[in-house]
């Protein structure tokens, strides 16, 4: 009896984790940058964000991240209206690996591996998505 209900239960947990992970789109960046930056104090400079990553929703934001942190490139021009920039940072000389997913209903989450070396400065990853289905990000409506 004890063996057939934890199955039951196991059976009910195993559907909704698949059911959940059907249900979750991977979006590839159309656009990406990274590198690291040595001083650490450029860091105040990107989008602030309650974790994770932080993003950007305009061009002049956009070309004021560049040229705070003094990035080489001029910024290319985005249309804001169907595309979002998306900043993620680490500490000490390692690079963010960044990866988004998108439920069915328009819910984006961003997260990132890195690797854990110590030492001064940051690494960065900054992304362009395409702003099709994508509704919130950390339980609020995109700008």
């Amino acid at each position: 009896m004890r063996f057939s209900i934890l199955a039951v239960t196991f059976g009910l947990m195993l559907a909704t984790m698949l059911t959940s992970a059907a249900e979750q789109e991977a979006l590839k960046p159309v656009q990406h940058w990274g590198g690291l930056i040595k001083e650490s104090g450029k860091k105040s400079a990107a989008p602030k964000a309650r974790f994770g990553a932080g993003y950007l929703s305009n061009q002049d934001a956009f070309e004021k991240l560049f040229d705070a942190w003094g990035l080489k490139e001029k910024p290319p021009k985005i249309d804001f209206k169907k595309q979002i920039v998306f900043v993620q940072m680490s500490d000490g000389p390692n690079l963010p690996k960044a990866f988004y997913t998108l439920d069915a209903a328009g819910k984006l989450t961003a997260g990132f591996k890195q690797t854990e070396k110590g030492g001064p400065g940051f690494g960065y990853s900054i992304d362009v998505l395409d702003r099709t289905g994508i509704k919130s990000y950390q339980g609020k409506p995109l700008e």
